[in-house]
C-alpha cells in the first residue's frame, strides 16, 4: 500500500514539470490538508488480502525488464490480464502505449505501493490508458496513471483519457492517482459500441492533477458515487472544470449522481460545471444530483450551473428531478458562481447555505442571490 503523501507529491512534482504555459493560469501545489483525512487503513487490508491471491503482471514481463517505466510493455500486460481474473501489477513503474488496458467482467486489479502506468508519448487524438467498457463487476485498488501531456507529440485533440468507463455496470475505482493527461483524467460515458449508458459507478478518494480538459468528465450514467474527489490544476483546453456533469446530446442520461465531500483547487476554469442544456427531449427526462460538502478553493469560477436553451423545439418536455447542492464553500474564486439566463427546462436547482470567501468582499453570498436567485427552477438560500 503506498504511502498517501509521498505518493501524491511525487505525482504533483511531475505534473508541475509537464504544465502548459497558458495565459493567466498559475500551477499551485495542492495542500496536503485537503486530502490528509482520508481514511484508508482499511482500504489496505483489503488491497494486500487481494493482491496475496492474485496473478503477478510481473511474471508476463520478458527477461531482464526495466523497473524505470521507460520500455513498452503493453502487450504483455494485457495479454496477462485476459488470461487471469485478479491480478496485481508489477510494484514499480511500466510504460504502455496508446493502445491503453482494457479490463474485463467480474475482475479485481491492484496496483501496488510503487505500482505506475506511464503513458508512451503519442501523437493520436482520442485514446485512453485503461478501459472499463461494456464490462461489469470489476473492482480496482489503487491505480496510478501518468499521461503524456508533457511530450506529447501533436497539438491537436482533446480526448486522451486516464481511465474510460463506458457502457460498463457495478464498477468501483479505489483511490485513483491521475495526473497530466491529454484529455480528462476520469471518463464516464456511453459505450461507443452498444450505446448503454453506464450504471452503478462509484469513485472512491479520486486525486487527480494538471489534467489538460477535465479532471472527471461525466457524459452518461445512471448511479454514480464521488467520494471525496480531490481534483487540481485542470487546465490547457476547454472546459478545464474540476469535475464536469456535461450530457452531449438527449440520448444520453445523467441521474442518481451522488458528489460527497468533492474538493476543486486551483482549476483553470471551473470547479464543479452542471451543464444539461442539449438533454431535454420529447422524452421524459429524469435528472437528480446532490453534491455536498463542495470545497473549491482558487478555481476561476467555482460552480458554474447551465440551464436550459432559451427555445427548444415543439414537444420538448423540462427536465424532472432536482439538483441539490448542500454546504458549499467556495473561495479565493474570481467569480464563485456562474449562472444561466433561463432554467425553464432544468430542474429544480436548490443551493443551500452557501459560504463565500473572497478577499475584499462580503458580500457575495447576496450578489449571488440578486443576480440569479429570481429565475424559475432556481432557489438560492
Amino acid at each position: 500500500m503506498k504511502d498517501l503523501l509521498v505518493t501524491i507529491s511525487f505525482l504533483l512534482c511531475i505534473a508541475f514539470l509537464g504544465c502548459d504555459a497558458q495565459q493567466r493560469f498559475s500551477y499551485q501545489q495542492l495542500p496536503a490538508s485537503y486530502v490528509s483525512n482520508m481514511q484508508l487503513a482499511s482500504l489496505e487490508k483489503e488491497v494486500d488480502a487481494i493482491a496475496a491471491k492474485a496473478f503477478d503482471l510481473t511474471t508476463v514481463l520478458p527477461r531482464g525488464y526495466s523497473k524505470e517505466g521507460k520500455i513498452d510493455y503493453t502487450a504483455q500486460l494485457q495479454e496477462g490480464i485476459n488470461r487471469h481474473t485478479n491480478v496485481v501489477f508489477p510494484d514499480f513503474p511500466v510504460m504502455i502505449n496508446d493502445n491503453g488496458l482494457t479490463l474485463k467482467s467480474n475482475s479485481f486489479v491492484v496496483f501496488r505501493t510503487h505500482s505506475a502506468l506511464i503513458l508512451k508519448p503519442t501523437a493520436k487524438r482520442n485514446f485512453f490508458m485503461m478501459a472499463i467498457h461494456d464490462v461489469e463487476n470489476v473492482k480496482v485498488y489503487c491505480p496510478v496513471l501518468i499521461g503524456d501531456r508533457k511530450n506529447h507529440l501533436d497539438a491537436g485533440g482533446e480526448w486522451g483519457m486516464g481511465i474510460s468507463i463506458r457502457g460498463a455496470a457495478n464498477i468501483t475505482v479505489f483511490h485513483p492517482v491521475i495526473s497530466s493527461c491529454w484529455g480528462d483524467g476520469i471518463y464516464i460515458g456511453q459505450s461507443p459500441t452498444t450505446k448503454k449508458i453506464p450504471f452503478n459507478i462509484t469513485i472512491n478518494n479520486a486525486v487527480l492533477d494538471n489534467n489538460r480538459r477535465n479532471g472527471i468528465s461525466v457524459i452518461a450514467v445512471n448511479g454514480l458515487k464521488l467520494i471525496h474527489p480531490v481534483v487540481s490544476n485542470t487546465n490547457g483546453t476547454p472546459p478545464m472544470s474540476g469535475i464536469d456533469v456535461e450530457p452531449n446530446d438527449s440520448s444520453a442520461l445523467v441521474d442518481n449522481i451522488l458528489m460527497d465531500h468533492p474538493v476543486t483547487f486551483n482549476n483553470g476554469k471551473y470547479g464543479i460545471v452542471i451543464g444539461l442544456d442539449r438533454l431535454p427531449s420529447t422524452s421524459a427526462r429524469g435528472v437528480n444530483i446532490s453534491i455536498n460538502n463542495h470545497l473549491d478553493d482558487g478555481s476561476a469560477t467555482a460552480f458554474w450551473l447551465g440551464g436550459s436553451k432559451d427555445v427548444y423545439k415543439k414537444g420538448t418536455l423540462p427536465l424532472r428531478g432536482s439538483i441539490q447542492v448542500t454546504d458549499p464553500v467556495w473561495k479565493n474564486n474570481a467569480t464563485p458562481f456562474k449562472g444561466y439566463k433561463t432554467y425553464d427546462f432544468a430542474p429544480v436547482s436548490k443551493f443551500t447555505n452557501i459560504t463565500v470567501e473572497k478577499k475584499g468582499s462580503r458580500n457575495e453570498v447576496q450578489k449571488i442571490k440578486l443576480q440569479h436567485g429570481n429565475k424559475k427552477n432556481l432557489e438560492i438560500d
